[in-house]
């Protein structure tokens, strides 16, 4: 079941942000998200356990994915396409999305590739420590 998270969700959440990035965030910095307008967090719950979450933006007639992460236990199984899809169907299909992600994350690249993503530039030093990011943006014609 996916459903808008709540603040309970919190500590759920970090812990799948925690084992699933080695620079995660800080759990102040997801807790903000919560109370930013423009935010929207959504979990997908399997037996009444948060399984995956998603952090989004709404800047208009674009979105951002700012994060996107499945518990362990839970991945290889679509629950994260499923976020992603429940998501572009909230936000509506003329919207587009950007994203970053770093370049050695294939992982991640293969996903966002899979939701119909397309690298558009390379951003130097996104990450310090001349860690690279891919910026990567689907428009409203791509569809899952």
């Amino acid at each position: 079941m996916i459903r808008k998270a709540s603040l309970d969700d919190l500590n759920d959440i970090y812990n799948i942000e925690v084992s699933s990035f080695d620079t995660p965030w800080e759990k102040a910095s997801i807790e903000v998200e919560f109370y930013k307008d423009y935010a929207n967090i959504y979990v997908y719950e399997i037996d009444k356990k948060v399984a995956a979450y998603i952090i989004t933006w709404l800047l208009g007639a674009e979105a951002e994915l700012i994060t996107i992460a499945v518990d362990e236990d839970w991945r290889r199984q679509g629950i994260g396409k499923a976020l992603f899809a429940y998501m572009r169907t909230l936000y509506g299909e003329n919207i587009i999305w950007h994203l970053e992600v770093a370049c050695d994350n294939e992982n991640a690249i293969r996903m966002y590739k899979g939701f119909g993503f397309e690298i558009t530039s390379t951003i130097a030093n996104y990450y310090g420590d001349n860690k690279n990011a891919y910026r990567m943006i689907l428009s409203p014609n791509n569809n899952l």
